[in-house]
Parts: C-alpha cells; sequence; structure tokens
C-alpha cells in the first residue's frame, strides 16, 4: 500500500494533472468529503473527487497543480499548490476571459484505511477573480 503522501501526490498527477480519472477508485474513499462552501454537494466519494476535476478541467482545460510544499503528521497531510491555466469555459456567471491564471491554495488532506476521506481546502479566490477582470464591487 502507498503512503498517504505518495498516494496523494499521484491523485494530483494522474486526475488534476492528467487525464486517468480511474485513479481516484483505486485512491479516493468510498466516503469522501470536501469542505468548501462554494462546493457544497449531494455527492461524495470517487465520484466527487472526479466531477471536480472534470469540472475544474471545463474551466481551465490547460491546467497544471504543482504541489509547492507538502507536510504530513500521522493521517493528515498539508498541501499548498499552485494552479496555472487559460479561463476558457465558463465558471458560475464569468464567461471565458482567454485569460492566463495563477490560484494558489493551502489544503488539508485525511487518509482512512490508506484512501483519501476528507479535504478542506482554502484558496485564494479574490485573487482569481481579480486576474479574470472581475469587478469586485459586483460581488
Amino acid at each position: 500500500m502507498p503512503t498517504s503522501e505518495d498516494a496523494l501526490t499521484r491523485l494530483y498527477e494522474d486526475i488534476w494533472n492528467g487525464s486517468n480519472l480511474d485513479t481516484a477508485d483505486e485512491l479516493v474513499h468510498e466516503e469522501y468529503i470536501i469542505h468548501d462552501r462554494e462546493l457544497a454537494t449531494e455527492m461524495q466519494g470517487p465520484e466527487l473527487y472526479t466531477a471536480l476535476a472534470s469540472r475544474t478541467r471545463e474551466i481551465f482545460p490547460d491546467m497544471k497543480f504543482e504541489i509547492e510544499d507538502m507536510i504530513a503528521a500521522g493521517e493528515k497531510i498539508a498541501i499548498r499548490w499552485t494552479m496555472t491555466g487559460t479561463h476558457q469555459g465558463p465558471m458560475s456567471d464569468i464567461e471565458p476571459t482567454g485569460r492566463q491564471v495563477e490560484l494558489t491554495a493551502i489544503e488539508i488532506n485525511r487518509f482512512e484505511d490508506g484512501k483519501l476521506i476528507e479535504t478542506w481546502t482554502q484558496s485564494d479566490q479574490v485573487g482569481l477573480m481579480q486576474q479574470l477582470g472581475v469587478d469586485m464591487g459586483d460581488m
């Protein structure tokens, strides 16, 4: 069984930077949930994980994630990542802008039985909106 650090790295490489969604069936727990108010959904498990990656890829088809830092303690892993990509798909009420963006986030991931079961994410959404030219007074 891979370490939690190896599993998380593989999820980012295979799913977020690649298109091997089957990796989620192997490394994401059936009861996986994400704590992010902007991503409220009834879905869970590998279905949720792959849906999030697929939707993000629709918005930023050339997205690339780089894990900048990783700190593991027991079954929890904190990472700081940077995503770069071109805004080519609609995102909520924001039509595609064609702009290159860079989004940073800090994430805490919890593993159970060798599988990802829970994620907490805090990302720089204000910075993303500014890069897309969104008037923050409208929000």
